[in-house]
């Protein structure tokens, strides 16, 4: 696979070996690398291959990373990359990684906690008035697109709550997109990091915030993943697989950036803050339910998607083939993962309904509004109820 760049404004380099660019690429900002790394590369050799490739620069990690970065961890870790007088940053490891990594950077430089920065309705999120450091992405997942976006979804450790600090100067300075860097990615987060990659490409593909260009980025996401996410839960060392999901995830994240998400990740997003749910599960377990909801609203647009998958849809009517959807992707997702996914699964009861329903409406509202069909409470409620 050739090298692919894209600026977003992010330079983002994918292809097959550009970790080994990593030196070149922060040389010019200085010799204090802060690195922000999953924790569970602590003692893996993907440590020590940045060790070496970083021979001769001065060198501080941070790996106390969770899935769902917690607000807490992010003002720690900023803390001990100012005191460490860092020139620049780079985050490896999945999504959480690199938006605990993108939030460590803003109040590094500007003070302040991490949740200051998060937005909600009817509070104005701190404003960031110093430059930030240059900030390297090196995803080992396909499946945030993190490396090409504004966001970084982050949780108030106290109250559970989740939201997202949107601002333009959360676009990394580089990302390096290399797929070998995900061969070893277990089956199951291969599947849940996927779904997640496809949602951004179909949420931002039916929101109302669609436009010839998102959809360009959309449809192609789409295509990837239908063409390579089974081969590569079944087999990681896939190679074409790997890279194909590797700029399905980029494409994924372009996509968003341009258009954003819609219903299925603002309960996924309320769903994981509540009850700490993986995040390409909490979408899994709610997307197919949204779009039977959601029928007939973006019925072209459904339809259009269900055929992407099976092409033999298209001698039937309309109507039917946006119907076939919902059952296409609750038997792919049941089928990558393993094992039938379900909110009950990950911790959700009846009493949470309305803990999820406030967090979805508080901190998420964005999403629901560009969905095709927009919800009331009520509705959401009853349809989160449904998919227990």
């Amino acid at each position: 696979m050739s090298v692919s760049t894209f600026f977003c404004p992010s330079w983002v380099d994918v292809g097959a070996g550009v970790l080994n660019t990593l030196p070149d690429i922060v040389r010019p900002y200085g010799n204090k690398v802060f690195v922000v790394m999953d924790a569970f590369f602590a003692n893996h050799p993907l440590k020590d291959r940045i060790i070496g490739l970083l021979e001769g620069f001065e060198l501080e990690f941070y790996t106390r990373i969770q899935p769902n970065p917690r607000d807490n961890d992010i003002d720690d870790g900023a803390l001990l990359c100012r005191d460490f007088g860092a020139n620049s940053i780079v985050a490896i490891g999945g999504g959480s990684a690199l938006d605990t990594a993108k939030a460590i950077n803003i109040v590094a430089t500007n003070g302040g906690g991490a949740w200051d920065y998060a937005r909600r309705i009817g509070e104005t999120p701190r404003e960031i008035t110093e430059p930030l450091l240059p900030l390297i992405a090196i995803p080992t997942t396909s499946g945030t697109g993190s490396e090409a976006t504004r966001y970084s979804v982050i949780t108030d450790h106290i109250t559970h709550a989740k939201s997202t600090i949107k601002t333009d100067l959360n676009f990394p300075t580089r990302s390096l997109v290399d797929p070998d860097l995900t061969v070893s990615v277990p089956r199951k987060t291969t599947a849940l990091t996927g779904i997640d990659a496809f949602a951004h490409c179909f949420e931002s593909y039916i929101g109302t915030k669609a436009n010839p260009f998102s959809e360009m980025f959309s449809l192609q996401g789409m295509k990837l993943f239908i063409e390579s996410i089974e081969r590569a839960c079944e087999d990681g060392t896939d190679v074409e697989a790997r890279e194909k999901m590797a700029m399905c995830s980029t494409l994924g994240g372009l996509s968003i950036t341009h258009s954003a998400t819609t219903l299925p990740h603002g309960i996924g997003q309320a769903l994981s803050g509540v009850t700490d749910a993986p995040h390409g599960g909490s979408i899994a377990v709610c997307m197919p339910e949204v779009i039977r909801w959601t029928l007939p609203y973006g019925q072209k647009k459904f339809a259009e998607v269900a055929c992407m998958f099976d092409p033999s849809l298209k001698s039937l009517p309309e109507e039917a083939q946006a119907n076939a959807l919902p059952d296409i992707l609750d038997n792919l997702f049941t089928k990558i993962a393993g094992e039938k996914m379900t909110m009950r699964k990950y911790g959700m009861t009846e009493e949470k309904i309305p803990e999820v329903v406030h967090t979805a409406f508080y901190n998420y509202k964005g999403d629901l509004s560009r969905h095709p069909r927009v919800p009331t409470e009520e509705e959401l409620t009853e349809l989160i109820r449904k998919c227990l």
